[in-house]
């Protein structure tokens, strides 16, 4: 019954979306499943879950929203979607490798990763380039087609993390992608078009004419502290001026027009996916090209994937494939003559040139020894192609009842073949007549599980879900290097080389695993969950080689009680999740717990060896202690709110302790270390997620996504005898956070002298301008206090619009690039002046009260807090406008969709002035010479039939 003067009824029913329609005689309704209540699915690898009863602390996202996002890593889809997870990167060259980090850092030298479980096998996800010319590395993340993927789920916790063992110290990313499904074959083309340039303003500098002006001022001042008179000083500076800022024949070069370029992107897609009830699959292939912003950078790839699955009466048999061929252009960064980018930013001033009047390449490079970045980027080359195949096969016999077993084996393969060339022409293939190297790399894991899963409902209240399974792996990694030089022409190949060498490498680790996990829950109210897994790894000595790590978690669906009857219309759902467990992490080196010779000395003309290692048998596992407390909570079923507190201790950490020193075991810096487990380091926050289905009806669709996170990492303990290590503007110091910068601490400009001044920290407020007076502080983290994304996603009627915001406030950098620091040093004269050295601002006189030191030719760089950078910034990281046409008028044109879109990442960012690098800093906050991120614009079109 309802009120006689009621127009609408709202129906709704638990774990499905609520709908509110006029009422009529006669109403039909069918309500769709609420995916952001009871029914998203949490996939963690080795069993799927229903979010109601899953125990742990893990966030799953859909990719169909982020299908049109122009990218070419699957992590970037992760950004500003998942609470409590970090993206940086070292480069923006495409294919450049991505740090992800989940819930801080565990680890000092060993991986900080997280594990990549693909379709329920675990993948490959290294870096694959053999060189280090080029911050970017080559992502083995970048080989997958981001579009073949139907969810990921990244899991934080140990309640599921514990299942994988060894490898989930950092958290694990469960992808699932594309199958097919029972009916009509159903086609799918996509392409896009595009362009990329600079997300940001990446380190502006001085024009020819401000730079020269600058460089005169600091002529004058250098003579004026010698003593000069004004005059005097002003005709020295006018004398030498020229010798630095002098106007070339082609007028000042504006080596940002000449060293990048709008990068071209395009993508090109076609899917099929179809079936009956017995046989299922999905297929695809693709074709990606996107170029970077310097004249050379750009990645290429091919991917092709077929998923099939197929029931035989009790049997399910599936099989999973994929390959891709990549390639890999890519140029030198960091501080390496032939960058581009550092070339633009600090050593290519605007009084040089590329071309002389004759058309020839200038070598007027003062600050590049006369390397010209021109005539480097037209002959040198550093190029690499990536064959990669991932596949895996399963069969699942339901032996009786719900009584299952599972056999699954997967290898994934992949071959880099990297060649790097330094013509004779060029300033770093000048003296060696050339130089060609070559690496010929192959990784391949094998991987086998075996699974038995039983669940069974008793008494229809008591659930309960076994799993017990034995899993194995096998590593191999093997290079051949080969190097060329003495070149009598430009044909790079060692057989042309006048001198050749040659070397070679194998490794190769193994790991036998057995686990188990029990969950069990009451009338959907009371969970409660265990796992077990004991790993064997070849990394570790036979007295070690075994770890034990497992997990108990529980929650409580308070939503379920009868006392919550009254408010079930506000309170729609509401559970309290609890986990503790123990996971851990392997060492980096395959060996070393061994005692070992190396060969290939030279003794007394004669091959010899030489002992490189000692024998460590003590080394062991790194171990995560993680606690987690979570509150799940929908309201007024459209408002769905998750809380987490977490804790992560983590013990044995891996950390170089000194040994005695004898010939062989001392390193190149001289110091003798062996690793050992006694470091410990804590992780501590809370994140916070909001989902709100704001309208949802026939023509108007709003949803709305925030997530919050902040996490405080703290270093425990060292290596038990140190309470501190300082390495560069990096401290490292028992009980603060392990990236903190340390440095003087600048106190501004001296109005008298127009020095840089400092606090002497020693107790007192003081200042002084000689920084040998002054100590050393703390003057930052790296570590953002906060960071988190919000999402919007709206469809009116035939238009789509979905964006996602990144932001970080809290966290700092260290501009590193202490050359450009020195207020009129050597390269400020022989390079490029940043554009923060506005003459306006600098200290000209006695009584200044000025922004900038005096600037003079001959100063030199301190460094101090005055170049720390805050990376509070916002960020509109993708953002799609799509226009589908109405499916009764495709049809008549023989299409099931019909859609075009523009699409973008990394479209806008807000940061302060006083950060020149892009906001997204490498991971340790240390910044010279990246290239930025990409701000990719697309255009696409996408037909169903």
């Amino acid at each position: 019954m309802f009120n006689s003067s009621a127009e609408t009824l709202v129906i709704s029913f638990i774990g499905l979306e609520s709908q509110e329609v006029k009422i009529q005689p006669v109403v039909k309704v069918v309500l769709k499943s609420d995916a952001e209540v009871l029914d998203e699915v949490v996939v963690t690898g080795y069993g799927n879950f229903k979010k109601s009863s899953f125990t742990g602390s893990a966030s799953s996202i859909t990719t169909e929203k982020l299908e049109d996002v122009p990218t070419v890593s699957v992590q970037d889809r992760l950004a500003g979607s998942v609470s409590g997870v970090q993206i940086t990167s070292t480069s923006g060259q495409p294919g450049a490798v991505a740090s992800i980090r989940i819930r801080g850092m565990g680890s000092i030298n060993a991986s900080n990763e997280p594990l990549y479980v693909i379709d329920g096998v675990p993948m490959l996800n290294t870096n694959v380039s053999e060189f280090s010319y080029a911050d970017s590395g080559n992502s083995l993340m970048a080989t997958l087609n981001s579009n073949d993927i139907e969810s990921m789920t990244v899991i934080k916790d140990a309640a599921a993390a514990s299942l994988y063992g060894s490898r989930a110290a950092n958290g694990v990313i469960v992808i699932t992608t594309k199958k097919g499904a029972a009916g009509k074959t159903r086609f799918n083309v996509r392409s896009d078009w595009g362009f990329s340039n600079m997300a940001i303003n990446y380190r502006p500098i001085l024009n020819g004419a401000d730079r020269r002006e600058i460089l005169h001022l600091g002529l004058k001042n250098y003579a004026m502290n010698q003593g000069e008179t004004e005059a005097d000083a002003i005709a020295f500076a006018d004398s030498n001026i020229d010798q630095f800022a002098a106007e070339p024949w082609s007028g000042y070069t504006d080596w940002k027009d000449v060293l990048f370029r709008n990068g071209f992107h395009q993508n090109y897609e076609i899917s099929a996916q179809g079936g009956n009830d017995r046989t299922s699959f999905y297929s695809s292939f693709s074709y990606m090209k996107q170029d970077g912003i310097t004249n050379v950078s750009g990645y290429e790839r091919f991917t092709g994937r077929a998923n099939v699955t197929h029931k035989a009466g009790r049997i399910t048999l599936e099989a999973n494939a994929m390959f891709t061929n990549s390639n890999q252009n890519v140029n030198n960064e960091g501080t390496s003559y032939a960058s581009p980018i550092m070339c633009y930013a600090m050593t290519a001033s605007p009084s040089t040139f590329p071309y002389n009047e004759d058309g020839s390449f200038s070598t007027n490079f003062p600050a590049l020894n006369g390397a010209n970045p021109v005539q480097t980027e037209t002959y040198n080359y550093n190029r690499s192609t990536v064959n990669r195949f991932l596949g895996s096969m399963a069969a699942t016999w339901n032996i009786w009842d719900n009584l299952n077993v599972k056999e699954v084996i997967s290898y994934d393969f992949n071959q880099n073949n990297e060649r790097v060339w330094w013509d004779p022409r060029s300033n770093d293939g000048r003296s060696s007549n050339g130089v060609y190297q070559r690496v010929m790399g192959n990784r391949g894991k094998l991987n086998t599980q075996t699974q038995l899963t039983y669940n069974k409902t008793i008494a229809q209240k008591h659930n309960i879900d076994v799993l017990l399974g034995f899993e194995t792996e096998d590593y191999r990694y093997d290079y051949v290097y080969a190097n060329g030089n003495t070149y009598p022409s430009y044909l790079p190949e060692i057989n042309n080389a006048g001198d050749t060498r040659a070397a070679s490498v194998v490794n190769r680790y193994r790991m036998t695993s057995f686990l188990g996990r029990f969950n069990y829950d009451y009338d959907g109210r009371y969970y409660f969950s265990a796992s077990y897994r004991r790993d064997g790894s070849s990394r570790l000595s036979r007295e070690s080689r075994w770890g034990d790590f497992w997990s108990v978690s529980g929650s409580w669906r308070i939503s379920g009680e009868s006392f919550m009857e009254d408010i079930k219309d506000v309170i729609t759902d509401a559970k309290l999740r609890v986990s503790y467990g123990v996971n851990g992490t392997q060492p980096s080196d395959y060996y070393a717990y061994m005692g070992l010779y190396g060969y290939g000395y030279n003794y007394g003309k004669n091959a010899g060896s030489a002992e490189e290692t000692i024998e460590n048998p003590n080394m062991k596992w790194e171990k995560n202690y993680a606690t987690n407390v979570g509150l799940d909570l929908t309201l007024f079923h459209r408002l769905s709110l998750t809380f987490e507190w977490y804790n992560r201790d983590t013990k044995d950490l891996l950390m170089d302790k000194a040994i005695s020193g004898v010939v062989g075991i001392i390193d190149g810096d001289g110091d003798a270390n062996t690793l050992m487990n006694v470091g410990s380091m804590r992780n501590r926050g809370f994140e916070f997620e909001l989902k709100s289905n704001n309208f949802d009806n026939e023509n108007f669709t709003w949803t709305t996504t925030f997530n919050i996170s902040h996490n405080k990492n703290e270093l425990i303990k060292l290596d038990g005898s140190q309470n501190e290590m300082i390495s560069g503007p990096l401290i490292h110091r028992i009980g603060e956070s392990y990236y903190s910068l340390y440095a003087y601490e600048y106190a501004g400009v001296d109005p008298e002298t127009g020095k840089e001044m400092f606090y002497k920290n020693d107790g007192t407020n003081e200042t002084t301008t000689n920084y040998a007076e002054a100590n050393k502080t703390i003057i930052g983290k790296v570590e953002p206090k906060v960071q988190g994304g919000l999402s919007n996603y709206v469809r009116w009627k035939w238009i789509d619009f979905n964006m996602t915001l990144t932001y970080s406030l809290g966290g700092h950098a260290y501009d590193y690039a202490t050359w450009l620091q020195s207020n009129g040093g050597t390269y400020n004269y022989l390079g490029n002046v940043p554009a923060y050295y506005k003459i306006e601002d600098t200290w000209k006189q006695p009584g200044d009260n000025a922004k900038l030191p005096q600037f003079a030719y001959g100063n030199t760089n301190v460094q101090s807090s005055r170049w720390m950078m805050s990376t509070d910034h916002l960020r509109i990281k993708n953002l799609t406008l799509g226009f589908t046409i109405p499916e009764n008028i495709t049809r008549k044109w023989g299409f099931n969709k019909l859609r075009a879109f523009v699409s973008a990442s990394n479209l806008l960012t807000w940061k302060s002035d006083g950060l020149y690098v892009d906001p997204e800093t490498p991971v340790n906050g240390l910044c010279t010479f990246e290239t930025p991120a990409l701000r990719t614009v697309t255009f696409g079109i996408e037909l169903g039939f």
